[in-house]
């Protein structure tokens, strides 16, 4: 618009007034009706606390449930290799019997450990050669005792004791000083609950909370029996300290000063931080001198059951009813909201404990913010304005004064362009005249950047051209280089061969004239290997194969080239692992078994004689993946982003046949399936390859061509 009415519409802003009285009058309601919404969302944070702490409950249970989980796989795996060692006769060598001797007291026993297990027979049973035999047959036990007590950070000791009251322990301790003679371990509560009476159904079960006769402090233990010809002939055990349990309730860092306790399934407090001792007026038993040998069970005492305790009777109620029901206690002077959540596998009960003046505090501290945001933004308002109306009278006064800005404005725009800076906004005065050139100015700028960038395009399109060009270059030097190489060795037997069938041929027997044959063919298999290799990679990358996707049985294939590498590699143990269920896909069986056949051949071919490779399948709801995993040299870091690229052989890789083809091809017929190909290695550790493919219909259209 002209100049003269840009003026004259200026002084229409003063019709803002009534908007800064609207706004005015909507703050002072609102402060004035925040203790009216203040109960309101004391019911609200009440309601929403509530649902908070039961989620922090049952994520955390879970959480510890988890880790429980770890523990009772590996209890019913040693229960399992117990049983096979019972069964199985041994005699151990003469280093090991050596460690042993009677006591005194009759009891046979471990006389020197370090890095090994103890054993204590306490001739509570008349000890004779059958039992001795016994002892035997259980150090077979010591390799897998030490492995399931380093498997886990929670286990504190493993053991198995016997119906005629055998132990054997794992870490090493002075027994004689820690067990009574003639102690009747099958009276123990870490037997006994998992005896025939106690646990008909043979499973593997939890304790209540004991002090441990081996030194440990306060205990649960994990225990499974086990039988031989449906007789219990031992129960055995892994142990975990309650101060392992009591510091992963202390690391929970939860919400209004709460807290969380861990309670068994007899009602006993298993662990509790430091305020909860606080508000129970209890001090957690976490150590235990061992003044003399344990001769009995040790339990918690009374005040640490919460159903002999009449202040913790509503936490009582709600456990029993398990209907995931948020308690209110009163602790002293003080009301506490608890929720709890079960731990399935030992049948305990995590409950967070937060007290109730806390959350509502919450809810007090909103509406104080609340007010004091509205009184803010109140002043905010009032300080703009007021520098929104000076401002306003300002530039009616000095408008004449600031005609020149615009201008300096557009010269300032014309010297950016003119220095490359072409992508400009177009800037808006309110003056038609100088909008107009300024939107002109910026569109020629903006047409002079569309022709610079398509130069620059032209010229980093013929800069990756020429990139191209010699990434071919070097490939196919690279192919040359290795040619020559691997057609070299195998044409030097060949020659070799050939010059003594030509000079001895007179002299030689039948089983050499068959080996210098047996040499020939190898050597000529070897070039038809790399002929093939090269000539497959040919074709792909023609587009000469054609995929034909169909239903396939991914287990059955896998098991088929696993079975297949054995033979071909006599010297490497394949071991694969098969998830259970319907492993069927949909893909090019005969593509995927190449890029899967070439990648185990890899692995064997880089793993030195005797070493193993493992293959497992495993399948979730998005893809099915597969992983190769062996004992190889590895590959160096710098080398990692590299063995995908066609014609690349590895530093490590002098004097094993190949032409650096195979993982090349596997990663693009794998990529053409919608699927994806990692690779992990550690150098003098191994390699780990991995594939991921993708479920798909079996109506999809030719991979390859779709890549």
């Amino acid at each position: 618009m002209p100049l003269a009415r840009w003026l004259s519409r200026s002084y229409l802003h003063a019709a803002i007034i009534p908007l800064l009285l609207i706004e005015t009058s909507f703050l002072v309601i609102y402060w004035v009706s925040g203790n009216f919404t203040y109960e309101r969302n004391a019911e609200a944070v009440g309601q929403l606390s509530k649902a908070y702490l039961k989620d922090i409950a049952n994520r955390e249970a879970n959480t510890i449930d988890a880790t429980i989980d770890g523990v009772e796989s590996l209890g019913k795996l040693f229960a399992l290799e117990t049983t096979n060692a019972f069964a199985t006769p041994y005699s151990p060598p003469a280093t090991e019997k050596a460690r042993y001797g009677f006591s005194a007291d009759g009891v046979f026993h471990t006389k020197s450990g370090g890095d090994q297990t103890a054993s204590f027979f306490s001739g509570v049973v008349p000890i004779g050669a059958a039992e001795i035999d016994k002892v035997w047959r259980t150090a077979q036990l010591d390799n897998v005792m030490k492995h399931v007590k380093s498997s886990s950070p929670l286990i504190q000791q493993v053991y198995l004791n016997t119906h005629d009251s055998y132990n054997r322990i794992y870490p090493y301790f002075d027994v004689l000083t820690q067990y009574a003679p003639k102690m009747d371990i099958p009276s123990y509560n870490f037997y006994y609950e998992a005896d025939t009476v106690h646990n008909p159904a043979r499973k593997l079960v939890w304790t209540d909370a004991y002090v441990d006769p081996a030194g440990g402090g306060w205990m649960v233990s994990a225990i499974a029996p086990v039988y031989l010809e449906n007789k219990l002939e031992a129960v055995v055990g892994i142990d975990v300290t309650v101060d392992t349990i009591l510091n992963r309730i202390l690391a929970l860092n939860l919400p209004w000063n709460g807290y969380a306790m861990l309670i068994g399934r007899d009602g006993t407090i298993l662990a509790l931080p430091a305020d909860g001792e606080r508000d129970l007026g209890l001090t957690e038993l976490k150590n235990h001198h061992y003044r003399e040998a344990i001769r009995s069970n040790i339990y918690k005492p009374r005040q640490f059951n919460i159903r002999y305790r009449p202040d913790l009777k509503p936490l009582a109620v709600a456990l029993a009813r398990d209907k995931g029901d948020v308690a209110t206690i009163r602790l002293g002077d003080k009301n506490m909201l608890a929720a709890s959540a079960a731990i399935a596998g030992p049948g305990w009960r995590l409950v967070v404990m937060a007290p109730e003046s806390a959350i509502l505090a919450d809810a007090m501290s909103l509406r104080d913010r609340l007010q004091t945001i509205a009184i803010g933004m109140f002043v905010i308002l009032l300080v703009f304005y007021f520098a929104f109306f000076y401002a306003l009278a300002r530039r009616a006064r000095q408008m004449s004064a600031r005609v020149a800005q615009p201008l300096a404005t557009i010269e300032t725009l014309m010297d950016r362009i003119g220095t490359g800076d072409y992508a400009q906004q177009a800037p808006q005065f309110g003056v038609t005249e100088l909008d107009h050139v300024a939107e002109r100015l910026v569109a020629m700028g903006g047409k002079l950047g569309n022709a610079y960038h398509q130069i620059v395009e032209q010229e980093e399109e013929v800069s990756r051209a020429l990139d191209g060009e010699r990434r071919i270059t070097r490939g196919q030097r690279r192919f040359i280089n290795i040619l020559s190489h691997e057609f070299r060795t195998p044409l030097t037997v060949i020659d070799s061969c050939g010059q003594i069938l030509r000079r001895r041929a007179s002299r030689m027997t039948e089983d050499v004239l068959l080996e210098r044959a047996d040499m020939i063919r190898n050597a000529a298999a070897r070039i038809g290997d790399v002929m093939r290799s090269a000539l497959q990679l040919v074709q792909l990358e023609e587009g000469a194969v054609v995929t034909h996707v169909k239903p396939v049985e991914f287990g059955g294939l896998i098991s088929e080239i696993v079975a297949t590498a054995r033979e071909t590699h006599a010297g490497i143990t394949i071991n694969d692992s098969i998830a259970d269920g319907d492993l069927s896909m949909v893909f090019d069986p005969v593509l995927i078994r190449t890029a899967l056949v070439a990648i185990i051949e890899n692995a064997c071919k880089f793993s030195p004689s005797g070493a193993s490779v493992a293959v497992s399948v495993t399948r979730d709801l998005s893809a099915c993946r597969v992983t190769i995993t062996d004992q190889g040299p590895g590959i160096a870091a710098e080398e990692l982003p590299l063995v995908c690229e066609r014609f690349f052989r590895g530093s490590n890789s002098t004097g094993i046949p190949g032409a650096g083809t195979g993982l090349y091809l596997a990663a693009t017929l794998i990529e053409a399936h919608g699927g994806k190909l990692t690779i992990d290695s550690v150098v003098d550790q191994g390699t780990i390859v991995t594939i991921s493919l993708p479920h798909i219909s079996a109506t999809a259209p030719n991979l390859l061509e779709a890549a």
